[in-house]
């Protein structure tokens, strides 16, 4: 009974004190490996020229990922598909961002909580069914008008293929940001806390768990 005892605690100590706000989390890979991952701010190419996340996944809510799938479906029955750019953002990361470009028009102020902070919002892109990307009005992460969604200098083509993703999102419920058109909100977001675990940490909690299984 000791023994059992000091298990359950050592378990409670090595999981992160908040391992409870991420536990409607899912990682969409999980859920459908084909998908195509660009997780930008994992990289240096996103506009603060840095790595910001330790690891490249998209994290989302549940019902937000599974709605995406639903696109990823859609959009392949019309010969394309999806580039996932990012998915949830810890709150410490949105930090950073506002520090950078505090502009509500492309970051989120960070004492209001941004869509991506609690894991209902997601940035993509469209590819051909191969994974290559599909002209688009602009380069992500562009904050100018050319990524507002009535921007009217783009090309027709890169037109055509963002109505194109616009209407699959908006088909699963996603409702479009107007001045990225690459960023898109789940239906019920505003029901999400704000969140603040790493992506990292969630592999921690996430792994074991499915140890005891």
């Amino acid at each position: 009974m000791i023994h059992l005892v000091l298990f359950f605690f050592v378990l409670v100590i090595a999981l992160p004190l908040n391992a409870s706000e991420n536990r409607d989390f899912v990682d969409i890979s999980e859920l459908d490996g084909s998908l195509v991952l660009d997780i930008r701010y994992a990289t240096p190419r996103n506009f603060t020229g840095k790595v910001m996340y330790p690891v490249a996944r998209c994290l989302l809510r549940r019902d937000a990922a599974l709605r995406l799938i639903k696109v990823e479906q859609r959009l392949r029955a019309q010969g394309c598909r999806l580039i996932i750019f990012d998915g949830y953002r810890p709150l410490s990361v949105q930090k950073k961002f506002w520090n950078i470009l505090p502009d509500e028009r492309y970051v989120a102020d960070p004492a209001k909580g941004s869509r991506h902070n609690r894991g209902a919002a997601v940035d993509v892109t469209l590819a051909d069914l191969a994974g290559n990307p599909l002209a688009m009005p602009s380069d992500y992460d562009d904050f100018s008008e050319k990524a507002h969604r009535d921007y009217a200098g783009a090309s027709l083509e890169a037109k055509k293929n963002c109505a194109l993703l616009e209407a699959a999102m908006k088909a699963e419920g996603f409702d479009p940001f107007p001045t990225e058109w690459w960023h898109f909100d789940a239906p019920g977001w505003e029901r999400y806390p704000v969140s603040d675990f790493s992506l990292e940490e969630f592999t921690v909690v996430h792994g074991e768990k499915s140890e005891q299984k």
